[in-house]
């Protein structure tokens, strides 16, 4: 299954600082929830470990980051990403192509485009299940990755700041929403429809 993702956001932190952040796969893994920095692999391959836990079924992939294009003038980035699932029951496959731009008010956005291709148990849950878990994550890791870049003194960190695994009732609760949001609109379409 193939799921296409596009992603924008602000970070209020100069654009060299977010690169420098944004190219660095040890610090960017401790805004991941469930990922783990493994090791230097060099070539500017990384070893990392990912658990994703979506209802009853917690899947750990054992992956490498490829960091396949630094283009830091023009503050590209094209990453590579791949996992086993460390039970042999599945995998997963990332392409991303990102950009940074500094802001008038010295702010920076960060867009980032991705194709995932999953196999195996988490692929049963369908496209719709994996947008509203990747959405999470998303969330979450912007989030950290905002509070490490614009400096927030370890005092002003909530405890969900520092625990770097991914919520389980945050993911229910985007997967609620989203399917409910979902059905909402197929009625708003029928009764449309019926006008």
């Amino acid at each position: 299954m193939k799921v296409k993702l596009s992603k924008t956001f602000e970070v209020n932190a100069p654009s060299k600082d977010v690169w420098n952040f944004m190219t660095d796969v040890k610090k960017v893994s401790t805004c991941i929830p469930g990922a783990e920095y493994l090791e230097d692999l060099g070539d500017n391959k990384h070893s990392v470990l990912l658990v994703v836990k979506v209802g009853p079924i917690k899947s750990k992939y054992r992956g490498e980051v490829f960091l396949k294009n630094l283009d830091e003038e023009k503050q590209v980035i094209e990453i590579e990403g791949k996992g086993t699932d460390v039970k042999g029951k599945g995998g997963a496959n990332m392409e991303l192509n990102g950009s940074i731009a500094a802001k008038k008010d010295g702010s920076t956005e960060v867009i980032g485009d991705s194709t995932v291709t999953i196999q195996g148990m988490l692929a049963q849950f369908g496209s719709r299940m994996v947008e509203d878990v990747s959405n999470q994550l998303f969330i979450q890791f912007t989030k950290s990755l905002s509070a490490k870049l614009e400096g927030k003194n370890p005092g002003e960190e909530t405890e969900s700041d520092l625990d770097n695994s991914l919520s389980g009732m945050a993911v229910a609760s985007a997967v609620l929403k989203g399917a409910s949001g979902r059905l909402m609109d197929k009625l708003k379409g029928k009764k449309d429809n019926e006008n």
